[in-house]
């Protein structure tokens, strides 16, 4: 583990789920938020307005960042012309679920699930602190491709 990755993990784990009006710069916007403080996007799943049961267009960003800081980016997302709303959720919620496609093998712990999908291949699904936890263990499987970050229910607004 590298120090900078040390420093990184050292913040605990935010989600937000962001309503969006559906336009043009709204996700690049949101993005802007993040770059100008400083904090990076471990994860960001967008949803059209065309796909999401609501029909509204939702982003969910998993980060790392002081609650303060976390709070303050909530704050100054919520005041955007393109989000309808933003929530900021604890990456322990219980309605969060991170899924990444993985080499079948290692045991998984018992939080996170193994969907198998071939004889080489599961989807490794569980609340995201556990899963990463166990990504970055010495038991980790081989990872394919980009996690997959999704909320089970949202608040109403969003």
């Amino acid at each position: 583990m590298t120090e900078a990755s040390v420093r990184k993990s050292a913040f605990p784990l935010h989600v937000i789920v962001i309503g969006l009006h559906d336009r043009p710069g709204a996700a690049h916007s949101v993005a802007d938020v993040f770059s100008a403080r400083g904090l990076q996007m471990e994860a960001f799943q967008g949803t059209s307005d065309s796909l999401s049961p609501d029909g509204h267009a939702t982003l969910l960003i998993l980060f790392r960042a002081t609650p303060e800081r976390a709070a303050l980016v909530t704050r100054v997302l919520r005041r955007l012309s393109s989000v309808r709303d933003a929530e900021l959720i604890d990456a322990g919620d219980p309605r969060l679920r991170l899924s990444v496609l993985v080499a079948a093998g290692p045991t998984p712990p018992a939080s996170v699930h193994l969907v198998s999908i071939d004889a080489q291949t599961a989807l490794a699904i569980g609340m995201p602190g556990d899963l990463l936890a166990w990504l970055q263990s010495e038991n980790a499987p081989v990872r394919f491709g980009a996690v997959r970050l999704d909320v089970i229910e949202r608040s109403p607004g969003i």
